[in-house]
């Protein structure tokens, strides 16, 4: 099946946008940003929308890849390279920062295993 360049343009314009509030979250922490910035209800919005948007996308990855009937090997394969990933993260994060930088879930890589 061919790709579908909307939802490439879509996962496009999130990663942008994830890695411009991952960017002014880093500004903050440092010390190079107002301290409560990416807490505003702005902020708050925008980091919520992105998240929204990942999920909503990986949901639509799911259906278009499976639509003819769940094809369990590719899933599992697929599940287990993302649940990797969020360990992965999750273990380096609280291990060069402690258990404190790592923020609720660890982020979006573990919503994307559940």
């Amino acid at each position: 099946m061919p790709r579908i360049e909307a939802i490439d343009l879509a996962r496009g314009v999130a990663m942008g946008a994830m890695a411009a509030f991952h960017f002014a979250w880093d500004l903050e922490y440092f010390g190079y940003a107002p301290v409560g910035m990416t807490r505003e209800p702005r902020w708050t919005l925008f980091a919520r929308s992105i998240a929204s948007a990942f999920l909503f996308l990986v949901g639509v990855g799911l259906f278009l890849a499976h639509r003819r009937g769940l094809r369990a090997r590719s899933f599992l394969k697929r599940l287990t390279k993302v649940a990797g990933a969020a360990f992965l993260v999750s273990a380096v994060t609280c291990e060069s920062g402690g258990a404190k930088f790592v923020h609720g879930s660890g982020g979006i890589i573990p919503l994307r295993a559940a």
